[in-house]
């Protein structure tokens, strides 16, 4: 197993959690629910790009940088809306955490952060997961050509 392959799996794993997650809100339509797809997406992004440096052999130990590395490699790989949308996914996480105030309608979940108001929809959720299922598969692709050339 190469020592990427670990974030990958637990990449994996995170999205499908995720996607779980998003299939049960329209169940139930609770708030809790698109928090959590916020959080696995989160997780399972953060694995995927660390997987992706490693591969890369670009992972270094400043944060800020490697996703500045990864926004270089991301759009070659994966195309510039998938990218975006992976780094837009870490963004949204971290306004959450800071936010003092959330609030969740129906389909939209409301933010404040920094004294501007955010809307997520569910379906612009469903748009990052999309993004990242096809990144996953691109890199799949990929990284199995590698396998092979080993």
């Amino acid at each position: 197993m190469e020592s990427w392959d670990e974030d990958l799996i637990n990449a994996k794993y995170h999205f499908a959690v995720a996607e779980r997650m998003y299939a049960n809100f329209f169940e139930f339509e609770e708030k809790r629910f698109l928090i959590g797809v916020i959080n696995e997406l989160a997780k399972s992004v953060s694995c995927f790009i660390r997987a992706v440096l490693i591969f890369e052999g670009k992972l270094g130990r400043n944060y800020s940088h490697n996703l500045k590395i990864f926004k270089k490699i991301s759009r070659k790989y994966f195309g510039e809306i998938d990218s975006e949308n992976l780094l837009k996914v870490l963004e949204i996480k971290r306004a959450h955490k800071m936010t003092p105030v959330e609030f969740a309608h129906k389909n939209k979940m409301i933010l404040l952060v920094n004294g501007k108001y955010w809307f997520l929809t569910v379906e612009r959720l469903g748009e990052f997961l999309k993004s990242l299922k096809n990144s996953i598969l691109k890199f799949r692709g990929i990284s199995d050509k590698y396998k092979k050339v080993i």
